[in-house]
């Protein structure tokens, strides 16, 4: 939950206006990994403008869709951005040279919002969740790479490294926003969480040391409700901590995550206020969940979900 509020409600709505003319036509799927690079566990992809320049864009399973106003400016899109307001514009769904950046499946004519960066925030948009749904993707952590599959191209494992996601549906069953919700287990206790592959912690110096690595203050990471975070210090005063390292807020370390029949860790966990999760984000979602499992968690593993069977496979 690094995003603001504001970004993600915009994100997330589901009302999209239509602009036929500008909608691409879905390429074939591409032979070779996307143009995706891995940046300390978090996936971007760089897309071309048809001026040649080049976008940095954010990928993000747990948030939802924009430009910036500087991606805007390599797109050559007009908006009016005003002092104190985020929002600046609004544009359909842009022109890029070549296959790499599809439109939303549920959504090819989607109206994207404009917003200016956030401090700190150097990226050029947001690909999240309404990009993700309806397809089937590959993460691989250990290789690097972000992959676009034929849909429904699982790879063949032990059952008990197979998952069932969770989705918001209407009555008619069709997902009504594309947030997926895993299952893992922390200390003996099962929880749900945000599948959120763009979870991020923003350190300060001693929190990004504590960590590995003083120079990196962006990283992946997972979030926790304070809720359960109290609970777990309660218990086990031995686990490490950081006061205030993320953004402010407190950090913990669990000794292991039990995700998909593997046990993995150590993994960090930043608290959040446990009404970002129980009601902000739940409303997007098939019920609450107690936090965000991202690329600090995800980092030895391979990820294949399939969004239309509600399906995730993993790899270690």
């Amino acid at each position: 939950m690094t995003r603001s509020l504001v970004c993600l409600v915009l994100l997330a709505a589901p009302a999209f206006a239509a602009m036929a003319g500008d909608v691409q036509p879905e390429p074939p799927l591409p032979p070779e990994p996307l143009p995706a690079r891995m940046q300390h566990h978090r996936f971007f992809i760089d897309a071309q403008a048809p001026s040649g320049q080049v976008l940095h864009l954010f990928t993000d399973t747990g948030g939802g869709m924009n430009l910036t106003t500087t991606g805007a400016d390599k797109l050559g899109i007009a908006y009016e951005a005003k002092p104190g307001e985020q929002l600046a514009g609004t544009t359909p769904w842009p022109r890029y040279a070549g296959a790499g950046v599809l439109p939303p499946k549920s959504a090819p004519d989607a109206t994207l919002p404009i917003l200016s960066p956030q401090p700190g925030l150097t990226f050029d948009g947001m690909l999240g969740a309404p990009w993700f749904g309806g397809r089937t993707w590959e993460w691989d952590y250990r290789a690097g790479t972000l992959r676009l599959l034929p849909e429904g191209a699982l790879p063949e494992v032990d059952p008990a490294h197979v998952v069932k996601l969770g989705f918001q549906r209407d009555d008619e069953g069709k997902h009504t926003t594309h947030f997926p919700r895993i299952a893992a287990r922390i200390d003996g206790e099962e929880l749900q969480f945000l599948f959120d592959t763009g979870a991020t912690f923003r350190l300060d110096a001693a929190a990004a040391a504590r960590l590995g690595d003083a120079s990196v203050r962006e990283r992946a990471g997972n979030f926790i409700t304070m809720e359960v975070m109290q609970r777990w210090r309660e218990r086990h005063p031995d686990w490490p901590t950081i006061d205030k390292g993320d953004a402010g807020m407190a950090m913990i370390q669990v000794p292991a995550v039990e995700v998909a029949g593997y046990r993995t860790g150590p993994a960090w966990f930043s608290a959040r206020p446990d009404r970002a999760f129980h009601e902000f984000m739940a409303q997007w979602m098939d019920m609450p969940v107690d936090g965000a499992l991202g690329g600090e968690a995800f980092r030895d593993f391979r990820i294949t979900v399939d969004y239309p069977a509600e399906t995730a496979v993993f790899e270690q």
